[in-house]
């Protein structure tokens, strides 16, 4: 089984180099691990010096480590197996430096051997593998976090739009009237303080009469496709089908065999050229 790819990630490698190391030094600062027989001395409050020379090689090892890893992925799959192999020889090599250290400034009559290598590598082992398990967790949470919101924006963007907004028409006390798509909507005629809505069910076109001034209903229907065209109608760009000339008159044609021609005043001609595309002139 392959390592989880947010494990190998440069960002991960990296961060996890420098969560390890503040961990380890809190946690060796605040409690002195074990016994002295495997720690051999090593203290931050007495030997300071070496304590962070020992941490300096440390931070060294962990990173070109970090560095030959993101290298070796680029030829080779690293599993899971190779992983925490990779990780096991982190731990010796850091327990070797260790005991070099511990050899050389705590405790020079220290006989070195591979079962105290592997005691020490033990040591080294618990003491990392909790910032190492608690960074991994981190990551594993962030990256599913962010693995789920990549999915919620894929099904939006997959998620078809609806074809046609539903547009609330109000009389003039406020109250709702009429829902319609706006797509089945065709145009609006204004007859003195009412308004003549025309659309579509099921092929024929219907008209609904409302008590409300066109002035206060174009208010109502701004940043839809309803756009007044003359100072007696309203007509919905989105189901026009020929913009044309008549003499000195411009006509807009309705898809729709039922919908009369619809004028265009000089004073609107400009807004409706430039919603169908066309150039004023």
């Amino acid at each position: 089984m392959n390592a989880p790819k947010y494990l190998l990630q440069k960002t991960f490698l990296l961060g996890s180099v420098a969560f390890v190391v503040v961990f380890s030094f809190l946690f060796l600062f605040l409690y002195h691990p074990f016994s002295d027989t495997i720690w051999l001395g090593l203290d931050p409050k007495n030997n300071l010096v070496p304590t962070l020379l020992f941490y300096l090689v440390c931070i060294l090892i962990l990173f070109i480590s970090k560095e030959l890893m993101m290298l070796y992925q680029i030829r080779h799959t690293i599993t899971v197996g190779r992983y925490i192999l990779w990780l096991t020889g982190e731990f010796v090599l850091i327990a070797t430096v260790y005991l070099m250290f511990a050899s050389r400034y705590f405790n020079p009559e220290i006989l070195l051997s591979a079962k105290l290598l592997l005691r020490t590598s033990y040591c080294v082992a618990l003491i990392l593998a909790i910032p190492y398990v608690i960074f991994t967790l981190i990551a594993a949470n962030r990256d599913k976090a962010e693995e789920i919101n990549a999915l919620k924006m894929n099904q939006e963007a997959d998620r078809p739009e609806p074809k046609s907004r539903i547009i609330d028409f109000y009389d003039y006390t406020g109250a709702l009237k009429l829902s319609v798509a706006s797509d089945d909507i065709f145009y609006i005629a204004s007859q003195d303080n009412y308004v003549e809505i025309r659309y579509e069910l099921d092929g024929k076109l219907l008209n609904y009469l409302m008590r409300c001034r066109t002035t206060r209903l174009e208010k109502q229907l701004e940043g839809t496709s309803l756009v007044r065209c003359h100072r007696s109608f309203i007509v919905n760009v989105d189901n026009v089908s020929l913009f044309k000339r008549e003499n000195a008159r411009v006509l807009l044609v309705l898809n729709h065999p039922d919908a009369k021609k619809i004028p265009v005043s000089k004073s609107y001609y400009k807004t409706i050229a430039e919603r169908l595309g066309r150039i004023a002139s």
